[in-house]
This record gives C-alpha cells, sequence and structure tokens, in this order.
C-alpha cells in the first residue's frame, strides 16, 4: 500500500495573511498613537492661541488705563466689559488691531476675547466671587490708584481667563512759581490795602508777571506809591515776562485735560458753584461763569488747579479758592478784555495764571491772592499704568 503524501499547497498565503494581520494591527496602533499626539499637540497650541490672545487683551487694557484712568465713573461710560463686538476707542483694546496682530491659523475661525474694570475693594487677592459682585464697581471707586483688570479669550474653543491688579503713578507737573502770570494786570479799586501779598523769601521770587510793556498804559493799573500798605506786597514784586509763552506748555495742558476728563471734572458748559471743587478741573464753552456766592473750594491741605478754556470767568463773595486758577484766553480775547475778575471778599491761596493777552482784574475789601507754595506741589497728571508685581495670574476656566 503506498503511502499519501500530504498535499501542502496555499500554507504561505496563510502564513503571509498573518502576518499582514500583524503588520497591519502594529500600523494602526503607530497611527491612532501619532493621531493622538498630533491632536494633544494641536489642542496645546490652541490653548496656547487664547493664552496669548488673553495675555494680549490684558496689556492692552493696561496700556489704556495709562491714557485714561478709570477714576470716575463716567471715565468708561456704558457697558462696563470690553470684547471683540463691542469696543469703545477711548477705553477698549481695538478689535481690527487684535486681530491684525493674531491672523494665524488658529484665529481664522474666529478669536473671542473680554476685558472687564473692577475695583480693588475686595483686596489685592482676586476672590471670583467677590470681585466680580454685581455690586462691585467697575473704576477706582476707593479712589487708592488701584483696579483689577479681568481678561478672558477663546480660540477654537479653548478658554483661558487672566488677572492682574494694576496701579497708575501720579504725575507732579512743573507748574511756574508765580503769584500771577497774565498778559496784563489790573487793580480795582486803587485803595489804600494790601491785595496781592507774593510772600517773597530770601529764597524765592513769586513776583507779579506780565507779558504787556510795564511801562505802556494799561499793562500794570495799580498804585505802587503806599508803602506802608502796598497793594502788591512788596511794590516792586512785578515783573515782565513769559512774551509768546503760555503759562504751562500743550503737553502738560493735554494731560491735566485728560486727567479731567478720567476724574469727572471735565465741563462742557457751565458748572455749578460745587463743580469747581477737585484736584484738576477743565471748563470749555461757558461764555460767562459768574460765581459769587460765599464757597469753599478745595483745602489747604489738597489744593486743585481750575483750567477755564475761554469766556469770561467772576469769583466773588466771601469765598476762599485753595489752589490755582488758570484761565488758557484759547481762543484770544482782544488786548485789553479782563477774561478773569475776582471780586468782592474773595480769596485765592495760591496763584492765577491768564494765557495769551487776557488780562485778570483784582479788587475788593480784603486781600485777594496770597502766593501758597503748597498749591504749586500739588498738581498732579496720570502717568503710567503698570502691573502690581506678585498680582497677575490664570484663574481656572470660567463661562462668560
Amino acid at each position: 500500500m503506498s503511502r499519501l503524501r500530504r498535499d501542502e499547497t496555499g500554507t504561505a498565503i496563510v502564513t503571509a495573511i498573518a502576518l499582514m494581520s500583524v503588520m497591519i494591527g502594529i500600523g494602526l496602533a503607530t497611527y491612532s498613537f501619532a493621531d493622538g499626539q498630533q491632536g494633544q499637540a494641536m489642542r496645546e497650541r490652541q490653548r496656547e492661541s487664547s493664552f496669548n490672545l488673553a495675555e494680549a487683551t490684558l496689556n492692552n487694557q493696561a496700556f489704556i488705563l495709562s491714557r485714561r484712568w478709570a477714576s470716575s465713573p463716567t471715565s468708561y461710560p456704558g457697558t462696563p466689559s470690553c470684547s471683540q463686538a463691542s469696543a469703545p476707542a477711548k477705553t477698549c483694546p481695538q478689535p481690527a488691531e487684535l486681530a491684525a496682530t493674531y491672523n494665524t491659523k488658529d484665529y481664522a475661525a474666529g478669536q473671542k476675547w473680554q476685558t472687564t474694570v473692577w475695583d480693588d475693594a475686595a483686596g489685592d487677592f482676586y476672590d471670583r466671587a467677590a470681585v466680580e459682585s454685581p455690586a462691585n464697581s467697575h473704576y477706582d471707586a476707593n479712589g487708592n490708584n488701584r483696579v483689577w483688570i479681568s481678561a478672558s479669550a477663546t480660540v477654537r474653543g479653548r478658554k483661558r481667563d487672566l488677572v492682574a491688579l494694576v496701579e497708575i503713578q501720579e504725575v507732579f507737573e512743573d507748574i511756574p512759581k508765580r503769584t500771577i502770570i497774565a498778559g496784563e494786570f489790573k487793580l480795582t479799586p486803587n485803595g489804600n490795602h494790601q491785595y496781592v501779598l507774593t510772600v517773597p523769601d530770601q529764597f524765592s521770587d513769586h513776583k507779579v508777571t506780565v507779558r504787556c510793556n510795564p511801562s505802556t498804559p494799561g499793562c500794570l493799573e495799580y498804585d505802587p506809591s503806599d508803602t506802608k500798605n502796598p497793594q502788591i506786597d512788596p511794590p516792586a514784586a512785578v515783573e515782565q515776562g513769559f512774551t509768546n509763552q503760555d503759562a504751562l506748555d500743550d503737553d502738560t495742558k493735554d494731560r491735566l485735560k485728560e486727567r479731567a476728563i478720567a476724574d469727572g471734572s471735565f465741563y462742557s458748559s457751565c458748572p455749578t458753584d460745587e463743580q469747581l471743587n477737585g484736584k484738576v478741573v477743565w471748563v470749555e464753552g461757558c461764555a460767562v461763569g459768574q460765581y459769587t456766592k460765599s464757597n469753599i473750594w478745595n483745602s489747604p491741605d489738597k489744593p486743585g488747579i481750575l483750567i477755564w478754556k475761554n469766556g469770561i470767568l467772576e469769583l466773588g463773595g466771601q469765598s476762599t479758592f485753595n489752589g490755582i486758577i488758570y484761565h488758557l484766553d484759547d481762543p484770544s480775547a482782544p488786548a485789553g478784555t479782563d477774561v478773569l475778575r475776582l471780586r468782592g471778599g474773595l480769596t485765592v491761596n495760591g496763584g492765577v495764571f491768564v494765557d495769551g493777552s487776557g488780562g485778570v482784574d483784582v479788587g475788593s475789601n480784603k486781600v485777594n491772592i496770597v502766593y501758597t507754595p503748597k498749591a504749586f506741589v500739588s498738581i498732579a497728571s496720570y502717568g503710567t499704568a503698570g502691573v502690581v508685581q506678585n498680582s497677575w495670574r490664570e484663574l481656572p476656566a470660567h463661562s462668560q
């Protein structure tokens, strides 16, 4: 009986299929791993894109606070938050600028961001419930020159939240130490009485300074003959100066105007008696401002500066103004016009400035102007806003 031989046809195919199955399995596993790594890298990149945008909006908001500090409810009118959909030019980062800077593929699908200013009444640690309380203010309500900024950004669904405590620095302005600077000076009535005390000492010279030629009729109208009760004490404290020059330069005036806007003490029409109080008060568009009631504006410890752009300003009554009264005379009134008039029992503890050819008319039954040093070293504008050290941090994700 012959032995039967086994038929091994097709064995190689089975082996090849087995090997291919193993190789496909390894390939799929490798592809799945690589794809997972790629997805993880993409998600991390998108989170970084959100972080970068959030940090940019926070820094932008801090820079804007340097230009206009949130010191009053009117500093940031309207909605308390800025976003890519609502961004007033004066108070918010600008969406077009951010979109132009952050324009890579991740941002192409759309970007969302938001910043909000909060008072720091809750303290130096950002407790979300306390700081973001509806009762908290969206400006520096406690007046300590500090506010919180919260900034969030979402890119492709990845949201990042950042916060920082921001502090503004005050810049004390260099104010000319003169009792009066004006185009011309008039004192009425011409009685035997002291009206202007320049308070000279061996170190200082706080003269009455006029732009006109003192020898020209109408330039200096007062009686220098009485040396016992001189109308200007001392009688020789008069000079010509600041010819073709304003009392303050344009940059200083711009900074003070911005502070008045930030503080809510900028007025485009005639303010009330009470509204003349403040560190920096700016008034324009008031043709005739008469304040002849008995008032006390500011205080000896906290003097201010009243800046009056145009028109006529008259202060009187049994009043006291602590600080500097500054009339810009813009546009300049005709020569010989007394744009600033100090009447009655008014006393200015500080100084009086009038730009251009405009004049100041002083006269009453008591001393009207007393040079007071503190008034000249207390005038400050807002400087740079910067992040307080160790206050910057990222918050856990929180829905908008």
